[in-house]
């Protein structure tokens, strides 16, 4: 099991997540600076600090962390189609007036490998269900400032949208 630390405001720890090896990697600790080399995988684990106190992370939250590095190769496949069905909500048509964001033409989600970088993974109170959520935040090239999230429960998607949906999973509207 991987270590954490309480940094002032949440429990982290270090992990490699090798599904996410080749993507961009982010060198700040707030996800705003792009590296030019591929990332190895390496990500932080965030243990949510919404409605809970400084105490170290539970046996159920240990176990949500465990499921991640057990089956992250089953689930990479999801959090990609979740990424991609993000960009597809984004891009509007070259000619439009609105168009929210300069996303590149991709041809299929692999394409998001040179363009995002996952950073951090929060691990939110399991659900109803209890399989763990876990909200993937991901930098990208065509936003640094809002990136890309995707909140899982368990091996399905449940939110897609700005890094917000993996940070607050009320944000996508998913609470049990």
């Amino acid at each position: 099991m991987i270590e954490f630390e309480f940094d002032g405001l949440c429990w982290t720890a270090q992990a490699r997540l090798p599904n996410w090896a080749g993507y961009q990697a982010w060198d700040d600790p707030y996800g705003l600076i792009r590296s030019d080399r591929p990332s190895d995988g390496s990500v932080t684990i965030i243990i949510s600090p919404e409605d809970r106190d400084e105490s170290p992370p539970t046996a159920g939250e240990r176990a949500a962390v465990q499921w991640l590095l057990d089956h992250g190769a089953d689930v990479a496949p999801a959090v990609l189609d979740g990424l991609w069905t993000a960009c597809a909500g984004l891009r509007k048509s070259p000619g439009d007036a609105n168009r929210q964001v300069d996303i590149p033409d991709l041809a299929s989600p692999a394409d998001l490998r040179s363009h995002v970088g996952l950073q951090f993974v929060h691990v939110h109170p399991a659900g109803d269900d209890g399989l763990p959520r876990l909200g993937y935040q991901f930098g990208c090239a065509w936003d640094e400032e809002h990136g890309l999230g995707v909140l899982m429960q368990g091996p399905r998607v449940v939110g897609v949208g700005a890094a917000a949906t993996a940070l607050f999973p009320w944000s996508a509207g998913k609470t049990g």
